[in-house]
C-alpha cells in the first residue's frame, strides 16, 4: 500500500502486530465514521449507537479488507450499510433521486422494496445504482470495478435513476 492516508498506515501497522496502531486506527475510524454519519442523520440521538455498530462491524470484518486496497472506501461502505440498516428500521430508504432528475423524498420510498425496484431496471443500470448509491462507491471506483469508462458509468447511473423515478411515479 503506497497511500499516505493515516487509516492505511495504521491498518498496515496493526496487521504487522502493532496493538497501539490498531487502537489508533479505531480512534481515527471512529472520528471519520462520526463525521460521515452525522452528515447523513445529523446530531441524531442514535448517532453514537450507529458509530459503535459500524466500529464493531469494522473489527469483525477487518479480515475481508484486501491489504492492497485503501481502507477509507471499505470503511465508508461499512458506514453506508449500517446507515441503510438504520433507515430500514425507521421505514426510510437511502436512495434519494437528485433534484435535477425530479426530487423524490426518501419518505416516499418508505415501505418499497429497493431490491424489487432495482430488479425492474436493466442489469447494467441496477448494478451501477447498487454500486454507487448502496455500496457507496464513487463513479470512478464503480467504473473500474465493472470495467467500463467513467462516462459510461455516470450515464448508467443517470438513466437508472430516471427510470426509478418513472417506476415510483407510476
Amino acid at each position: 500500500m503506497t497511500s499516505g492516508d493515516r487509516l492505511d498506515l495504521l491498518m498496515a501497522a496493526a496487521r504487522a502486530g502493532d496493538a497501539a496502531a490498531y487502537r489508533d486506527f479505531l480512534g481515527e475510524a471512529s472520528q471519520r465514521l462520526r463525521a460521515t454519519l452525522a452528515r447523513k442523520i445529523g446530531a441524531d440521538a442514535e448517532l453514537e449507537d450507529l458509530v459503535q455498530e459500524a466500529l464493531i462491524a469494522c473489527h469483525e470484518k477487518r479480515h475481508t479488507l484486501d491489504p492492497g486496497r485503501p481502507v477509507a472506501p471499505w470503511l465508508n461502505a461499512i458506514a453506508r450499510y449500517k446507515l441503510i440498516d438504520h433507515w430500514r428500521k425507521r421505514g426510510r430508504s437511502p436512495i434519494v433521486l437528485a433534484e435535477a432528475d425530479g426530487e423524490i423524498a426518501a419518505d416516499e420510498f418508505a415501505g418499497l422494496d429497493i431490491t424489487a425496484l432495482l430488479g425492474r431496471l436493466p442489469h447494467a443500470q441496477a448494478e451501477a445504482i447498487r454500486l454507487t448509491h448502496i455500496e457507496g462507491l464513487t463513479n470512478a471506483e464503480a467504473s473500474e470495478r465493472v470495467g467500463i469508462g467513467l462516462s459510461a458509468m455516470k450515464l448508467r447511473v443517470h438513466r437508472g435513476m430516471l427510470r426509478l423515478k418513472e417506476i415510483v411515479d407510476g
